[in-house]
């Protein structure tokens, strides 16, 4: 027999009839009646859902008006082992239905902060040429760019990062944050090809994209480690998972802000920075990397800087498990949109809901 009172029961039932609308943190009930009043598919089922987009933002077709583009960068050419890649976009909006749009931590609601849209995948002209897919990379981000975009990019070869950087540096070289397992600063030709994922980010700085002197890359181990002279000759940081594992998350952390500053930044993560326990899906997996958690705190971590754009690159859904590696980008693309939200807000001073 319970000893609890009637008004205590009746208390608790009111409690369990609380809905979304009238959620205890006020923001999070508005933006759910606001979903409702505007029809937005933010909370419905997934298999009502008849368009596939990026964490369920509304899909446009003219950077006006946006303030985060998310684009598909389906990319495969230039890969050194196999492609597949060019499918991630794709794999990642189905991903990430299951992931946002309330940041579970800072209660952050990206759609209340920044006009988001998912603006496609581009179409490439000859999807076998690496130096045209390149240039058409360059020409959609210039558009997104021009039109006071930021990029929030999925690819994809990490390739797709040096026309990025490219295009957002015409003004003013950018720093960069660097996840992943390989540098890509290699000198010459990889299997015949100038242009690779090898030497991505070696571009992109004799581009003037990047600024080597702002340069963190972070987790970088393996076989290919002795390929990356030119990311030490030029001044970049290169924080193996070695050295992460003795200065631990918050001297990395306390490093990056100091290298990076003020000034606006690039945030890269390829998919085999993460430990392959924890993400098969991806081209070259390298042992020994970053937890699913590590990275999540590392990206976290990086709350504060001016973030003017991001990618995610190297997942491949043809070697993936049953979505894992998918499903762990997702997740942590919602961190980087988070991140991007509140850097625009605070850049420009200016707060927009996304409009379904």
């Amino acid at each position: 027999m319970s000893d609890m009172t009637d008004q205590k029961l009746e208390i608790l039932r009111q409690h369990a009839q609380r809905s979304l609308e009238n959620h205890r943190d006020p923001h999070i009930g508005a933006f759910y009646k606001r979903c409702i009043d505007e029809q937005a598919p933010v909370f419905s089922p997934a298999h009502e859902l008849t368009e596939r987009t990026f964490y369920r933002a509304p899909r446009k077709h003219s950077p006006e008006d946006v303030d985060i583009a998310c684009l598909g960068l389906p990319m495969d050419v230039s890969a050194p082992y196999h492609g597949g890649q060019k499918f991630a976009p794709n794999a990642l909006r189905e991903a990430s239905y299951t992931h946002g749009p309330i940041h579970d931590r800072w209660k952050l609601i990206p759609f209340d902060m920044c006009r988001i849209a998912d603006m496609g995948n581009v179409v490439f002209n000859r999807p076998h040429d690496t130096a045209q897919t390149v240039e058409d990379i360059y020409q959609a981000v210039c558009a997104l760019d021009d039109a006071g975009a930021a990029p929030f990019c999925v690819g994809g070869v990490h390739t797709v990062s040096h026309p990025i950087l490219k295009a957002m540096g015409r003004n003013r070289s950018l720093g960069l944050i660097h996840i992943d397992a390989h540098a890509d600063t290699m000198t010459g030709e990889m299997q015949g090809e100038e242009l690779s994922d090898g030497a991505v980010f070696r571009h992109a700085v004799l581009d003037q994209g990047i600024d080597p002197a702002r340069t963190v890359q972070i987790g970088i181990r393996g076989f290919a480690t002795h390929y990356w002279d030119f990311s030490h000759d030029s001044g970049m940081r290169v924080i193996t998972m070695d050295d992460f594992d003795e200065i631990g998350l918050q001297g990395v952390l306390a490093e990056v802000r100091s290298i990076i500053g003020d000034g606006p930044c690039y945030l890269t993560l390829d998919c085999d920075g993460i430990d392959a326990a924890y993400l098969p899906g991806t081209q070259l997996p390298e042992p020994f990397g970053f937890t699913s958690r590590e990275v999540r705190n590392l990206i976290r971590g990086l709350r504060g800087l001016d973030l003017v754009g991001a990618d995610i690159v190297e997942l491949c859904p043809l070697v993936d498990v049953r979505g894992t590696s998918a499903n762990l980008m997702a997740a942590l693309g919602f961190e980087m949109l988070c991140l991007l939200s509140e850097a625009r807000q605070a850049r420009t001073g200016v707060t927009h809901k996304t409009r379904w």
